[in-house]
């Protein structure tokens, strides 16, 4: 009976060992907060900014967050390697300064089929495997 325990508890450990690297889970990805690191592979300015831009993914698959400018909500889902940004709404304010980045980031959301979760870094990649943004856990939550 105690080999059993012990072997049940090994399997359980390499799951969740297996699930912290390469392949994102609801678990690593609910109740944390993501902010945008990197765009198309460029660094995000955020020194003019008065907040960075991130996304909050909540554990009932909902998001929020800030795009640059305005703020966004909407949902996710995916399972394995897969993640989707799904029902997309946001406020429509105009910021001068920032829609280029802020426009760059929701197409990224828009486009994104797949992710990979490194330490504390969520990768967004499209469907050519082409990553379109980097965001990084922000442990302030």
């Amino acid at each position: 009976m105690r080999a059993i325990r012990f072997h049940v508890l090994g399997l359980l450990i390499v799951t969740v060992l297996t699930g912290c690297a390469g392949t994102p889970t609801f678990v690593q990805l609910a109740d944390t907060k993501w902010q945008l690191a990197q765009l198309d592979g460029q660094p995000v300015d955020t020194q003019d900014m008065a907040r960075t831009p991130y996304l909050l993914m909540h554990a009932n698959q909902r998001l929020e967050g800030f795009t640059g400018c305005n703020r966004v909500n909407g949902r996710y889902s995916g399972s394995d390697d897969t993640l989707r940004f799904d029902s997309l709404a946001s406020t429509r304010r105009y910021c001068d300064q920032r829609m280029d980045m802020e426009n760059a980031f929701t197409h990224a959301l828009e486009r994104t089929q797949h992710a990979e979760i490194h330490g504390d870094t969520l990768v967004l990649i499209d469907a050519q495997g082409h990553t379109l943004a980097t965001l990084t856990r922000d442990g302030t939550r």
